[in-house]
């Protein structure tokens, strides 16, 4: 069944939904595509579509790093990993630019994603970011853009940034959080040296 958007809230959900994944639509109604204006506007196929309202509701699909290493730049995505490392905040003394830290994820596969932390992120968590690092707690990061660091993203004005996440991400999350106890010297390293090479660029 085909589904339609429009009004302001179609660039939302252009942005968000990734061609290929599944989905499962909250507060979405059903319309016939025979009634006016509906053939006057699109070309559809089916007999009745599905139509996406400001208030629709789509559950997050957390990508695998693999493939957020592929997508193309200024896209969104959202992530799902162990906090590994966070950097010491940057910037606080250049006036000329804002505020921010490096915080590193892993997945099960022991691959990384660095999150470019800006405000009001950066702020609001400001006592929580070194505490999750050194406890290997889950972070979500949602409506993250893909920047031009190899391998990271940025938070944004529109971003969430959610420790201990409750779904089935999560579960598998702590699980790996566990595992990686005896190698923390070892990650931390890993990833602390990752951050540099990307700050220092």
């Amino acid at each position: 069944m085909e589904a339609v958007a429009c009004g302001d809230h179609h660039m939302m959900f252009n942005s968000v939904l990734i061609e290929g994944e599944t989905y499962d639509f909250l507060g979405v109604y059903f319309t016939p595509t025979y009634v006016d204006p509906i053939p006057n506007m699109y070309r559809l196929c089916e007999y009745y579509a599905v139509v996406l309202l400001p208030d629709t509701v789509c559950p997050r699909a957390f990508r695998k790093f693999e493939d957020v290493y592929r997508q193309p730049v200024d896209t969104f995505a959202d992530v799902i990993g162990v906090v590994v490392y966070a950097s010491e905040i940057q910037d606080k003394v250049d006036f000329r630019r804002r505020p921010n830290r490096h915080v590193v994820i892993m997945n099960q596969r022991k691959n990384f994603i660095i999150i470019h932390v800006n405000d009001p992120h950066l702020q609001r968590h400001i006592w929580e970011w070194r505490r999750v690092a050194y406890q290997f707690k889950t972070l979500a990061a949602l409506h993250v853009k893909i920047s031009t660091m190899q391998g990271g993203v940025t938070t944004t004005d529109y971003s969430q940034i959610i420790f201990s996440p409750i779904c089935s991400d999560a579960y598998d999350a702590k699980d790996l959080s566990k595992r990686i106890r005896a190698e923390r010297k070892q990650i931390t390293k890993t990833a602390r040296a990752l951050t540099l090479d990307i700050i220092n660029k």
